[in-house]
């Protein structure tokens, strides 16, 4: 392990090395730190004691702030720097001498490196990727390396499928568990998907199901869905998928009118049965601030009427047919069947998944599943790498 893995962190006890402090010296009130690689920091002085590390200022149990930024001034100074030979960053402050120590790969990573997502996406059609990216369980047990190759494929392609699994009841909520809290909903916890007379959803009957994504009618729809295939005897059910970040992509180069009503018609999406009344207004295609693909909302079989003008409905519905249209043709969407043992973990809102019908009477098909957050995937996978990294 590198020496400074071993200086502690705000965050985390352990930090990829990488560029070594060539010098420090403080400007104008700034603290300037050159790099052996030539690249410059210039941190504000308020900014690196509101990071300190050290015991009276971060609880070394929570990692949680002790320090309170209103006990800090706002024209703090540094009275003095110094490297000291693990390489650390030590800087003296005018309160009681007292010194705060970062560790230079944290100190890099989080003033020089431009952010960089956790995992970067790769947005994929069947000529990309025909069948979900699949992992082998050994003698029906998923390792912590196995478990962190399919979150990742998570991260990276949407979804992930694990075979040569047994059929248990318990299987996918103990799955589902070793990730994070399970994502309760109006439906069941844990849910069974079977064909049944009295069920409160098309996924509970035994016709096709188009391209979609679960739960739209809610504020937030869960992040990451879980299926695992108990039996699978019926003739047809096979399952589909499409990445619907590809769609929208494709859609905004080559209608970019469509594209701008996808991200600002607001559908209402609606639970008609039952005793429950859920309803969420959102547009098929959720931006976040910067103009990134955040998430897609479809489920064509709960919608509400749509509210607004002659033209604006006219418009809304002819960009609507042009994202389901694709969403649901074979240069998006792959096929394949859902054999008893396998499990499918997938983005609930970037993947939209569906079915081909199946004959209820020419045997049983049987699925369990249940949700999580994505922020459950992300915590598990940095968790793993903290992990890999002290152990190396």
């Amino acid at each position: 392990m590198s020496a400074n893995n071993l200086i502690p962190t705000p965050d985390n006890w352990y930090w990829p090395p990488s560029q070594n402090i060539a010098s420090v010296e403080i400007n104008d009130n700034a603290i300037l730190v050159l790099w052996d690689n030539d690249k410059r920091s210039t941190l504000h002085p308020l900014w690196l004691r509101d990071n300190c590390c050290c015991a009276l200022c971060l609880h070394q149990v929570t990692r949680e702030n002790l320090l309170d930024l209103r006990d800090i001034p706002a024209d703090i100074q540094a009275l003095s720097l110094e490297i000291d030979a693990e390489g650390a960053l030590c800087i003296t402050w005018p309160e009681r001498s007292h010194v705060s120590r970062f560790n230079p790969a944290w100190l890099y990573a989080n003033s020089v490196q431009q952010p960089a997502p956790l995992i970067s996406s790769e947005f994929w059609g069947t000529a990309q990727l025909p069948e979900p990216p699949t992992f082998y369980a050994l003698d029906g047990l998923i390792s912590d390396a196995l478990l962190y190759d399919v979150l990742v494929s998570v991260g990276r392609h949407g979804l992930a499928r694990l075979r040569d699994l047994p059929t248990d009841l318990e299987l996918v909520e103990d799955f589902a568990l070793r990730i994070g809290a399970i994502r309760e909903t109006h439906f069941d916890r844990i849910f069974d998907v079977i064909s049944k007379a009295d069920g409160d959803s098309n996924a509970y009957t035994s016709e096709y199901l188009a391209a979609h994504t679960d739960i739209p009618t809610r504020e937030s729809p869960p992040g990451i869905q879980i299926l695992h295939s108990r039996v699978a005897d019926a003739q047809g059910g096979e399952s589909l998928m499409t990445d619907g970040f590809k769609v929208a992509k494709d859609i905004e180069q080559e209608f970019p009118g469509h594209y701008k009503t996808l991200a600002s018609t607001k559908w209402c999406y609606a639970n008609r049965a039952g005793p429950k009344d859920y309803r969420w207004e959102a547009p098929t295609i959720g931006l976040d601030d910067a103009g990134k693909l955040l998430e897609i909302r479809m489920l064509p079989f709960s919608r509400a009427p749509l509210q607004g003008s002659f033209e604006d409905i006219k418009e809304a519905y002819a960009a609507l047919r042009c994202y389901m249209e694709k969403a649901n043709s074979p240069e998006y969407q792959m096929s394949f069947p859902f054999k008893a043992g396998d499990l499918i973990i997938f983005d609930n809102r970037r993947i939209l998944h569906g079915r081909t019908a199946y004959d209820p009477n020419s045997g049983d098909r049987a699925l369990r599943g249940t949700y999580l957050d994505r922020d459950d995937v992300l915590s598990k996978i940095r968790q793993l790498q903290r992990q890999f990294l002290s152990d190396s």
